[in-house]
């Protein structure tokens, strides 16, 4: 009873407007973003207040762009739409309507699921398979045509010819489990012969001498092995936790002049996930910091480095450092791997993997990847999101095409970017943070990014993402922050070097520039227009 009366109470108000707006022949209706629709009357063909939709029930309007067959694929450019409110359907075509009374699978609407629909006026049904269905493509299959539908008439229209192969041609997974579970992961790097990972297998376990080089906090990195020239050593101080927190933030984690870009978003997701656990493995002692590392056979193994950071010719900051050049606990981690990989050898600093980076910390090598394009659903790319995260992985990912606008930065390739929950609330599916840690000019709380990128629930875009997802070792686990959500970047005052990548990045990416882009809001009289 009280749905009817708050659909009534909505249809008198929908005649009220119209009323109001019938002298001026055009309704503005402003919504609570502070943004107006104004439609001219003379378009508007009828109106009508939809309920809202079950949980296992599709909702809204969808235009039909592809229609395939066994012997054509033809494009009906959104000509053909359908409408759906709760148990009710409308075929809409150039020249009819036809309604249907609907009954949904309990597996509804996942693909693979069974729509009955018994047209309402001759009593005929009709069964629909739910061939795909991600959020922004719909495909019902009927005996053997697919009807591909699209989320606007613009999409039906742009939509790319459906081919074999895509990711519309198997069932979706319902549930993260299922995701990680399924054959389309890859990238396994599990060895059975050392818990650091396939990678390390061919690597010695540190003998004495290795462990007494490495205890000793006067052996500096081997500049020459890392690809480093033309820089110095200086000594510096160091703020192990800067933030007002004293606790680690992914904010310290801001990239310079080396091309660690995957270390530098393994530490981020440290971080973010393992704040308590980095500071149980950093030990200062006066200007000399122990941290607590593993040999490539997973042994334990102590790294002691000393405040000497490696700078630029004009002795500005190049290591990682925090917001405001400040050297911190992950340039310190930082400066720990490069005399790590400096013994052992197994990789240089530049170009390090996401796999190869996290496991000297962590002890655990095993890791997965799940690869790009059209073989992941959206939903899909959330799932993964959610199981590694709460199963505590390190999380990163990447893009393979650059200059795509995501939230207020854009796409990067050959990068590496720190995958995290979205804001609680947020329009978007998750985080991807630049280890730039870029902010906009006069940063404040309303503004701040860190770097933050923001993925839409755009296929377009989520194609464009890759992951890279490693185990945690089994002594981080205590120390898993509990209720993790998304990230909210500290308060601080940024500087020029935390708007702008350094020149290194910029030439080492081939990007021109890169600051984030807000929309410019208008003055408020330009932005409301009173209803007349």
């Amino acid at each position: 009873m009280m749905k009817a009366k708050r659909l009534l109470s909505a249809a008198f108000l929908m005649l009220a407007f119209c009323a109001i707006a019938t002298a001026q022949r055009r309704m503005d209706i402003v919504l609570k973003d502070r943004t107006i629709t104004s439609i001219n009357l003379d378009d508007i063909n009828y109106m009508e207040i939809a309920e809202r939709p079950g949980d296992n029930e599709i909702d809204g309007i969808w235009y039909l762009g592809w229609k395939v067959t066994s012997t054509s694929t033809t494009n009906n450019k959104g000509v053909e739409v359908l409408i759906f409110t709760a148990s009710r359907m409308k075929w809409l075509t150039s020249s009819s309507e036809t309604v249907y009374n609907l009954t949904y699978d309990e597996t509804s609407p996942l693909s693979g699921s069974l729509i009955t629909a018994v047209d309402n006026a001759s009593g005929l049904q009709r069964k629909y398979k739910i061939f795909a269905n991600d959020g922004e493509v719909l495909v019902l299959l009927y005996n053997t045509t697919k009807y591909y539908f699209y989320k606007s008439r613009q999409a039906a229209i742009d939509a790319w010819k459906p081919e074999n192969g895509n990711y519309l041609t198997r069932q979706q997974y319902a549930t993260k489990e299922a995701v990680w579970n399924s054959n389309i992961k890859g990238g396994n790097s599990h060895s059975d012969s050392t818990p650091m990972g396939k990678h390390f297998e061919r690597f010695r376990a540190a003998t004495a001498d290795d462990i007494a080089w490495l205890a000793d906090p006067k052996n500096q990195p081997d500049t020459a092995f890392h690809g480093i020239h033309g820089k110095k050593f200086l000594t510096k101080t160091i703020t192990l936790y800067p933030m007002s927190s004293q606790t680690p933030v992914p904010a310290d984690v801001n990239q310079h002049g080396i091309g660690d870009c995957c270390m530098c978003a393994v530490f981020a997701s440290f971080a973010y996930i393992y704040p308590a656990w980095i500071k149980s493995i950093i030990e200062k002692n006066g200007n000399n910091y122990t941290v607590h590392m593993f040999d490539p056979k997973g042994n334990p193994v102590d790294v002691v480095v000393d405040n000497k950071i490696i700078c630029n010719e004009d002795g500005g900051v190049y290591q990682v450092s925090g917001k405001n050049g400040k050297y911190n606990w992950a340039t310190i981690m930082e400066k720990a791997l490069m005399k790590w990989e400096s013994c052992f050898r197994c990789n240089g600093i530049g170009g390090i993997g996401t796999e190869h980076a996290a496991p000297p910390f962590t002890g655990n090598g095993d890791s997965y990847s799940f690869d790009w394009g059209d073989r992941l659903y959206n939903a899909e790319y959330k799932m993964i999101v959610d199981y590694a995260l709460s199963n505590g992985m390190i999380s990163v990912g990447g893009f393979h095409e650059s200059g795509v606008l995501m939230g207020q930065l854009e796409s990067v390739t050959g990068h590496a970017f720190t995958v995290m929950y979205a804001d609680e609330g947020a329009d978007y599916l998750f985080v991807m943070r630049n280890p730039w840690g870029n902010e906009p000019s006069g940063s404040t709380a309303s503004n701040r990014t860190d770097g933050k990128l923001k993925i839409p629930n755009e296929h377009e875009k989520l194609r464009l993402v890759d992951f890279r997802l490693v185990y945690p070792g089994a002594q981080m686990a205590e120390y898993k922050k509990e209720n993790l959500g998304g990230y909210t970047p500290p308060r601080f005052n940024a500087k020029y070097e935390d708007m702008n990548p350094s020149d290194e990045m910029l030439r080492m990416y081939n990007v021109k520039n890169y600051v984030p882009v807000f929309p410019i809001e208008e003055e408020e009289h330009e932005l409301v227009t009173p209803m007349k």
